[in-house]
């Protein structure tokens, strides 16, 4: 498939894309980023969740309806998401174009590559700023170069043509420049492997040494990039 955009992917992929990633590795990654929301205070405040997709989020993490929007460009996504999550709130829009007042949100999430699939991801960094709070975080996961031949992908599983950005560490930082207490770091590199050949339990204790001990020094070797920072409260909008 060429020219597809990643609203049309993900319509087409949204009834088979929760039983897509049920590999060891997955669930690995699953454990480690939910903890290190909570542990963070990543889902303290009123949260928005940018590529919110299926609601995945909630499945891991209890959120109070009144302190949760799941935004997401697909409508299949969207309606599956309100059916698991009938309480919560879910809206259809694209993240370059945030439908939502300035200063909105505590926290803003973009988890598992979602933020990859943006339009214009300059102007979504923007977008992230403006409805972000003075003192708001941010943590967003987007795909590394490494990510683009990576077996498990679910585009490349059904054979798409991703219309995906694999980011560099660099480029990302650079990106979330006017941000303060930026931090990048790679998550999942050898560990797909150690999943494969290992107990659960060892691939899941390497992947937390991989990405503890490794992750920040050379990102670039992973399969995500996993930017955190913090909206100064004297940053301008523009």
């Amino acid at each position: 498939m060429n020219d597809i955009t990643p609203k049309q992917i993900y319509n087409r992929l949204s009834k088979v894309y929760d039983r897509s990633y049920k590999e060891p590795i997955h669930k690995i990654e699953d454990e480690f980023v939910y903890k290190y929301l909570v542990e963070n205070s990543f889902t303290d405040g009123k949260i928005l969740d940018i590529g919110s997709g299926t609601g995945v989020l909630l499945n891991h993490i209890g959120i109070k309806t009144d302190k949760y929007v799941g935004l997401d460009i697909s409508e299949r996504m969207i309606e599956i998401s309100t059916e698991k999550f009938p309480n919560h709130k879910f809206i259809r829009g694209t993240m370059s174009n945030i439908p939502f007042d300035d200063e909105s949100f505590d926290c803003i999430l973009s988890l598992f590559g979602s933020y990859s699939y943006s339009l214009n991801h300059l102007r979504t960094v923007q977008e992230i700023k403006r409805v972000l709070k003075p003192n708001g975080k941010f943590l967003i996961m987007a795909y590394g170069t490494k990510y683009q031949k990576r077996e498990s992908y679910i585009l490349n599983h059904f054979k798409i043509n991703s219309p995906a950005k694999f980011f560099k560490g660099k480029e990302l930082k650079n990106l979330y420049q006017d941000f303060g207490y930026v931090k990048i770091f790679g998550m999942t590199w050898l560990s797909e492997l150690v999943s494969k050949h290992f107990s659960y339990t060892l691939a899941k204790n390497y992947h937390f040494l991989e990405t503890k001990f490794i992750g920040s020094i050379i990102p670039d070797k992973f399969y995500f990039q996993i930017i955190t920072g913090q909206k100064n409260a004297k940053t301008l909008l523009h």
